[in-house]
């Protein structure tokens, strides 16, 4: 398992989620939801672009000053990444 907190994964008691940013280092939003979801979900999911292109997605929320948001399901758990750099996991 990655070490969540090497890479800045926290719960937040106020969203009721993991969050973590991206952009930070030229972290690319779809490397920090896949390093979320795994500290986030006990079971093993399939690859992200199982559930999302994550080309797709990095173009669409990584742009200058985007406030776009983007949600989609991942097994269990509820995943928002935001325009502002931050993604969180809802289990």
């Amino acid at each position: 398992m990655t070490d969540g907190n090497a890479w800045g994964v926290v719960w937040d008691d106020d969203h009721d989620a993991y969050t973590m940013r991206f952009g930070r280092d030229g972290l690319a939003p779809s490397v920090a939801v896949a390093v979320i979801l795994e500290m986030a979900l006990d079971v093993e999911t399939g690859p992200l672009f199982d559930y999302v292109d994550p080309d797709a997605l990095d173009a669409i929320v990584a742009g200058p000053e985007t406030t776009v948001t983007v949600t989609f399901d991942v097994e269990s758990a509820v995943v928002t990444v935001h325009g502002d750099g931050h993604v969180f996991v809802r289990p």
